[in-house]
């Protein structure tokens, strides 16, 4: 392996490291907890797979893994070529992730007027 080829292939582990922290992070680690008794006034529309972007992450996960295989399966300066082109897959992904994060927020805090809750007494 040339000096090169070593080094794009050690700039595609860490990018796809670093990338994949967030999306890891994310995993839900226990069930969604129901928040409808502190909001009882708050009937919220049912949210479709489109806009919580399920099926964007299907998508998204099925097309990493063929890049994945893809580049698994070169050699040579078709590797490299893979290794980019997984790359790249990564970097798309993460900018639209955080598109849609920033837009979730917005929706979340509206106008900005959002004060926190005081807790409850017991």
């Amino acid at each position: 392996m040339t000096p090169r080829t070593a080094l794009v292939a050690a700039i595609a582990v860490v990018g796809t490291l670093i990338m994949a922290a967030p999306v890891l992070a994310q995993q839900p680690s226990a069930p969604p907890v129901d928040h409808s008794a502190h909001h009882p006034d708050a009937a919220a529309p049912p949210v479709s797979a489109s806009q919580t972007g399920g099926g964007h992450q299907m998508t998204t996960n099925a097309k990493l893994d063929e890049l994945i295989k893809k580049m698994n399966a070169a050699t040579g300066a078709a590797k490299t070529v893979a290794m980019a082109e997984l790359l790249t897959a990564l970097v798309e992904e993460r900018s639209s992730c955080q598109a849609m994060m920033a837009d979730m927020m917005k929706a979340m805090h509206g106008d900005g007027s959002h004060t926190p809750m005081a807790p409850s007494a017991k």
